[in-house]
């Protein structure tokens, strides 16, 4: 199953834990996970359980334009897209949770 997950929420709210578990337990589904940040959800992109869920096979998306916004320097292992991007990821995933 092809899970997306949107985190638009920073990192010091209660949703960053909740799409770390999402993630992890995806991963144990043998699900294809892939995570979406945008808004203040690119603030996400530098901690070091993003940098993990990386590392154990999870796809990693943000908006371009958000980060910009933000003065955000993205990972290497994140892909820049937008949210043209994000429409043709809603639309492969059979899940689909939003978090913000």
């Amino acid at each position: 199953m092809k899970l997306l997950i949107l985190m638009a929420s920073n990192p010091y709210s209660a949703d960053f834990n909740t799409m770390v578990k999402f993630a992890k337990a995806g991963i144990k589904r043998n699900d294809k996970v892939s995570i979406f940040f945008m808004a203040n959800g690119t603030y996400c992109l530098n901690h070091d359980k993003v940098k993990e869920l990386a590392e154990e096979g999870v796809k990693l998306y943000y908006c371009a334009h958000n980060a910009e916004e933000r003065k955000i320097n993205p990972p290497s292992y994140a892909e820049s897209s937008s949210m043209y991007g994000l429409s043709k990821l809603i639309v492969e995933a059979d899940k689909v949770i939003n978090l913000s």
